[in-house]
């Protein structure tokens, strides 16, 4: 997903410009600072040179700094309908969204025509969950530009998001069109075909290889050789990820590295995002380096792995949003795995492992795949207890005289096919209730609109409750309000499931069919509650009923299952870290000794 857009704004024909503007686009934005600053000494009157040092200092990290200087580029100059843009862009990332909105719209009133304006608006409103202002914005910058591929992009995001899957693959084929490199759209594609009913593995997997087909390797002449030790005495993985922080990637991160480098392994950080939280600080301590690579092009990425001597590469993202995967196709280790951060393949035949478990990776299933499958003997992912105090309380039902269902998974998760069963549910059990939370619902479109779609499956609306995303420690008290947990299919829960869990709420699923729609079944298998899958959509209805009935049963569960799962693989780091760290020995033994001979 693409986020707001700058302009450099530039006179090629003068050479300190241009000088500048090649600073900028290979990202010396360091360089950029000084080369800016010292122009500025000369020519302290000329707009350009202050919008420049502004996109220097946002670029470095410093956006109140870069505000004043898009100010005097504004103050100089004040029809520079760039500088308003950049002006919006970096109150945009201190999350001063009105301010934004403002000085975004300041450039469309001087330039109408000005398509990333527009486009940067839509952006606004995307992650304010304004949806149907964001996808006119967007659609506004198309009509300007319709060759505008990452509009066409962002546009399928929200598409996706509002549940309307097929425009927003038409959306992203569009993007292709015009930008056939463009691997972020592929991204999305892929992304969104989790969220089909009736998605056809071997389909997904087509589209990946052509996705593969679409990325260009580095003359070999610009990578240093290996430099890593075939005999080691300390194994170097290196982790490629955007989502070092407040993340799913995170929370299975977090307790598993503690364990992990004490297995006679070195651990390498390549952090693809230059924001940072409190989970960040704390990763950071469990790695020997951390590099921060989201400023960097492919080719220095790929040299850096290679002077580190990192013998297993291992990808995080896959298809999610900051991967880099292309890096991947250029073998910066000699051997590359994908896991944790995308249930899927990645198409791409350079990755030669992917890392699962006998449940979210069946024998069976082996051909959805590019890579090689290595089944962990339990489960694919640990997760991290959270490290609130949140106390389970009793059982809502007892209280309340009726069940409570509950889902805190996305709302594109929750598709019609799911909302008909989950109906079929209320509909069973006498008073029964189903709470839904996420961010989404703060969206006042797609409250109506789920709402809308129980009411068209006979459930009164007093049976529905809504509520809007929430801080993390909020939103797993809340479990305190659910009694059954309901698992959506066919894209199933991840963190959700587990930390359903963690809060002594069981967790109803049903098998599926490829990796993304069993992992609540292999969380649930691991976590010594196997009765709470179901084999197909009756036997989930039946399930749910069965459950439902007996209060002492849901009770007793309540009261043991966050002790259970603690000691179970689900959650057991050290257990989880030995077998990963077995595993990637095992592993780098056998590449050894096949290119040894």
């Amino acid at each position: 997903m693409n986020t707001k857009k700058s302009n450099l704004y530039l006179q090629p024909k003068d050479k300190d410009m241009k000088k500048l503007e090649i600073l900028y686009n290979s990202k010396e934005f360091y360089k950029l600072k000084i080369e800016t600053n010292n122009l500025i000494e000369k020519y302290s009157n000329i707009s350009t040179l202050h919008n420049i040092l502004g996109l220097a200092l946002q670029n470095l990290g410093d956006r109140n700094s870069a505000i004043v200087n898009f100010k005097k580029a504004i103050e100089i100059n004040p029809k520079f309908f760039f500088a308003y843009n950049n002006l919006g862009n970096a109150f945009n990332d201190l999350g001063k969204y009105d301010d934004a909105l403002f000085q975004y719209q300041q450039s469309i009133k001087i330039k109408p025509d000005y398509a990333q304006a527009y486009y940067n608006q839509g952006c606004v409103y995307r992650d304010t969950y304004k949806y149907n202002e964001s996808i006119e914005r967007y659609k506004q910058a198309i009509k300007i530009k319709p060759d505008y591929a990452d509009a066409y992009t962002n546009l399928g995001y929200v598409l996706r998001h509002v549940g309307k899957l097929e425009e927003a693959i038409e959306n992203y084929q569009k993007a292709i069109n015009f930008k056939p490199n463009f691997i972020e759209a592929y991204s999305n594609i892929f992304f969104t075909l989790f969220y089909f009913t009736k998605d056809d593995p071997k389909y997904y997997l087509s589209q990946a290889k052509k996705f593969r087909s679409y990325l260009k390797p580095i003359d070999n002449n610009l990578l240093l050789k290996y430099q890593f030790n075939k005999t080691p005495k300390k194994l170097k993985i290196g982790f490629v990820s955007g989502d070092f922080k407040q993340h799913p990637v995170g929370f299975f991160l977090l307790d598993f590295l503690k364990h992990l480098k004490n297995k006679e392994l070195e651990l390498f950080a390549y952090s693809n995002s230059n924001q940072e939280d409190e989970l960040s600080i704390k990763l950071k301590a469990n790695f020997t380096n951390w590099y921060k690579i989201a400023d960097q092009n492919d080719i220095t990425v790929v040299n850096q792995i290679r002077k580190d001597g990192i013998h297993i590469l291992i990808d995080l993202s896959g298809h999610s949003s900051k991967n880099r995967l292309p890096i991947f196709i250029n073998k910066p280790a000699p051997i590359q795995m994908s896991w944790a951060g995308y249930p899927a393949s990645t198409g791409i035949p350079e990755v030669d492992y992917l890392i699962g478990d006998s449940f979210v990776t069946p024998q069976n299933e082996n051909l959805h795949f590019t890579e090689k499958i290595l089944r962990l003997p339990n489960i694919w992912v640990c997760f991290s207890a959270p490290d609130f105090d949140i106390k389970i309380r009793e059982l809502p039902a007892i209280k309340n005289g009726y069940i409570t269902f509950g889902s805190f998974n996305n709302l594109s998760k929750i598709n019609d096919t799911v909302i008909t069963l989950w109906s079929k549910i209320l509909k069973s059990i006498p008073k029964s209730k189903i709470f839904l939370k996420t961010k989404e619902l703060n969206n006042a479109y797609l409250k109506e609109k789920i709402m809308n779609k129980f009411k068209e499956n006979g459930v009164n609306s007093n049976s529905i409750i809504l509520e809007k995303g929430d801080s993390r420690i909020k939103l797993l008290d809340s479990y305190n309000k659910v009694d059954i947990a309901l698992d959506p299919f066919p894209y199933s829960g991840g963190v959700t499931s587990f930390e359903a869990i963690w809060m002594g709420v069981p967790v109803l699923t049903k098998k599926g069919f490829k990796f993304v729609s069993h992992t609540t079944e292999s969380i649930n298998h691991n976590s010594g509650m196997s009765d709470w899958i179901a084999n197909d959509k009756n036997n989930y209805i039946n399930k749910a009923i069965m459950f439902s009935k007996s209060l002492k049963n849901l009770s007793e569960i309540r009261k043991n299952l966050r002790k259970k799962a603690l000691a179970s693989p689900s959650f057991n780091s050290n257990l989880f870290a030995e077998q990963f760290g077995n595993t990637v020995w095992k592993i780098w033994k056998k590449f050894n000794s096949k290119n040894s001979k």
